[in-house]
């Protein structure tokens, strides 16, 4: 029989999914640039920096570290994917206040 979700079980992996995603933002944002890529505008980086690292629940990125254990794949291996769907999330939400300002 599976086991049961509890409450506080959830919350504990809603929490380190966060951290970990968080993490990943943190390194894929920072101003230096990455291996084989150009220059990065401090002015754009720093506008992704406050739309991603400004807190927020992280669901999109728990559903897919958690799906992705589902068939077996590290969060370390997945970390990638569910930051890159955090900030396609983050990306929507600014997308969709441009009409108002």
């Amino acid at each position: 029989m599976a086991k049961a979700v509890t409450a506080s079980l959830l919350a504990d992996r809603l929490h380190a999914a966060a951290v970990l995603t968080e993490a990943r933002l943190v390194a894929a944002l920072a101003d230096a640039a990455l291996p084989g890529e150009g220059m990065r505008p401090a002015r754009l980086m720093a506008a992704m920096r406050h739309g991603s690292l400004d807190g927020g629940k992280r669901l999109r990125p728990f559903l897919v570290l958690e799906s992705a254990a589902l068939f077996g794949v590290a969060p370390d291996a997945a970390v990638t994917a569910a930051a890159a769907v955090e900030c396609v999330h983050c990306y929507s939400l600014v997308h969709d206040d441009l009409p108002a300002m």
